[in-house]
């Protein structure tokens, strides 16, 4: 099929949006083929699409010569895939839950994300995706300022720029979505960097979150409340030479690593667990 029919026919399948699983099928082949490209498949790459939907995105990617898996938790969009793209010896298409897939065999990821799990996700493929050399998203427009926003911190925006590089974010009007949501998009570029390996990326996410649980709060009370205990809480701090009185998101990755080791020294990891 032609990529003006394959899209004009996207246009028409509105009604298998399921909304509880926040889908907007992409309808703009210009913008598909923009958004794939970004990916820069070589024949060597292992390359996942998250949310393949009605297959905007795999249109383009089927046509490479690497390995393209396409995932999709809907029962009716895996059938959609499986009746446009099977025939291709080099694609893989699966009904899966992203956040229940092995991440770490895939070199290239790339995804139109569901606005209601977008985090978590994004989540997901930093702590999983060791092996990925690129990876392109699209996601709501204000999901991306926020992860952007330097005044905007939180434990994912820390982790994400430990991690990775982000580059080329381009605006997609809401128009270029059927059914048509409510907010305009954005697709960006994440380049990860050797950080992405660091073994102990789990256990220091999951310190970060743990501190930022009331984030309003000093870093010595939520400390405090994590160990239970505020006179070990106040040593350790000063031996990782962090002001008592900073908020979690004063901290720096730097700080929060050095953090973690000392805590690690005095024995807390089932805390931080």
């Amino acid at each position: 099929m032609n990529s003006e029919q394959f899209f004009n026919d996207i246009k028409t399948y509105k009604f298998l949006a399921n909304k509880s699983l926040g889908q907007n099928f992409l309808c703009s082949k210009d913008i598909a083929e923009k958004i794939t490209n970004a990916l820069k498949v070589q024949p060597e790459d292992s390359v996942l699409e998250i949310g393949a939907g009605l297959g905007s995105l795999s249109y383009f990617l089927v046509k490479n010569n690497a390995q393209i898996s396409l995932i999709d938790v809907d029962d009716n969009m895996v059938n959609e895939l499986n009746n446009k793209f099977s025939s291709y010896k080099n694609v893989n298409i699966y009904r899966k839950n992203i956040l229940k897939t092995d991440l770490s065999v895939y070199s290239k990821i790339i995804g139109n994300l569901p606005y209601y799990i977008t985090s978590s996700i994004i989540e997901k493929i930093l702590l999983d995706g060791i092996n990925s050399k690129l990876i392109v998203l699209m996601v709501q427009k204000e999901v991306y300022l926020k992860l952007t926003d330097k005044n905007e911190i939180s434990p994912l925006s820390l982790l994400l720029h430990y991690v990775a590089d982000i580059s080329s974010m381009c605006v997609v009007g809401r128009n270029n979505f059927t059914p048509v949501p409510h907010v305009d998009s954005a697709y960006f570029v994440i380049t990860p960097n050797s950080n992405i390996k660091d073994q102990q990326n789990n256990l220091l996410y999951k310190l970060m979150c743990k501190l930022f649980l009331y984030r309003r709060k000093t870093i010595l009370n939520n400390l405090t409340k994590l160990i239970g205990d505020k006179e070990v809480a106040t040593k350790i701090l000063e031996k990782s030479q962090i002001d008592l009185m900073k908020r979690p998101e004063h901290l720096s990755i730097d700080q929060y690593i050095n953090l973690l080791n000392i805590l690690k020294s005095y024995d807390f990891i089932n805390k931080i667990m």
